[in-house]
């Protein structure tokens, strides 16, 4: 029994060699977990930030522990943590306990989890929550950060908690706290309580900020860089249109004067009773002959 249970062993180990070497290899170099209670969900929002050790063999297989009744909100790897990305990952669940394992197929040291806690306790104003912690993997420096939520007074928890200001782009308080190294299969506990007098959501005061459009804007066409360009286009557009003009306006006016011309003549043509003596045509006025025979054309007062 014992024979074929070695030889089975040895197969999986021929078959995933990869694998099993990248299991051995997986080294957590830090957690940082930011807990956003009540942010926009009337939840414990959990963001975990893992960082593996850069010079590990990826793919890993990663196994990370949340809550079992936990839902997840994002599963992110990247080469660092702010170039995560949740396009491609690959991941399963299971349930194993009071604990959902998520597996992650890691291809880069950056990875990161985030999760709503149903658990975050409300009794009146007063609100607590405790954040749980288990790992197959050592950490070697964890650390957490707190938002205080929008309008919560007395913000403490079991850990001590540091000062980290306001936040510029949220104009909320934070408070960090270091841990330092958590060994594997060991649960790490701490609580967070605080009083909160309305049930508004942190997201729902966040101000929207102004976009400073300038010159330097990524995709903004600056009208001083075309400005020559538009005022010469212009400039070409007049002059041909002034060029047209005055060509249309000699046409017209040429017209004009052929058509005054021919009703001229044909009124001094009408007004004029003089005929040729020898032919009988119509005389124009002021004709000395008449212009069909040549003969003398002789006028009335002669």
């Amino acid at each position: 029994m014992r024979k074929w249970l070695l030889i089975l062993v040895m197969g999986v180990l021929f078959v995933f060699p990869s694998f099993a070497f990248a299991q051995d290899q997986v080294a957590i170099q830090s957690v940082n977990v930011e807990l956003w209670p009540e942010f926009d969900k009337a939840e414990m929002l959990v963001i975990d930030r893992v960082m593996l050790s850069a010079d590990a063999e990826f793919p890993i297989q990663l196994d990370i522990r949340v809550p079992a009744d936990a839902t997840l909100n994002a599963v992110a790897v990247g080469e660092s943590n702010d170039k995560v990305t949740d396009q491609g990952i690959e991941y399963t669940t299971k349930k194993d306990g009071e604990w959902l394992v998520v597996s992650i197929t890691v291809i880069g040291p950056a990875v990161r989890i985030e999760y709503y806690d149903p658990s975050l306790k409300k009794d009146g104003n007063l609100r607590s929550y405790s954040y749980r912690w288990l790992s197959d993997y050592d950490v070697a420096d964890f650390g957490v950060a707190f938002q205080q939520p929008f309008d919560a007074v007395k913000f403490a928890s079991s850990l001590p908690l540091q000062d980290a200001g306001i936040h510029p782009n949220d104009n909320l308080q934070y408070y960090s706290s270091s841990v330092g190294a958590v060994p594997a299969g060991k649960t790490f506990t701490f609580d967070v309580n605080y009083e909160k007098p309305t049930d508004a959501l942190s997201v729902s005061h966040l101000q929207i900020q102004p976009v400073v459009v300038d010159e330097n804007t990524p995709g903004r066409v600056s009208l001083n860089n075309y400005l020559p360009y538009i005022i010469g286009g212009l400039g070409v557009i007049l002059i041909v249109g002034g060029l047209l003009y005055y060509r249309q306006s000699g046409r017209s006016g040429s017209k004009k004067s052929r058509r005054r011309t021919r009703t001229q003549v044909d009124r001094e043509e009408n007004e004029s009773d003089v005929h040729c003596s020898q032919c009988g045509t119509r005389a124009r006025g002021g004709d000395r002959f008449c212009r069909t025979c040549g003969s003398r054309i002789r006028q009335q007062e002669e």
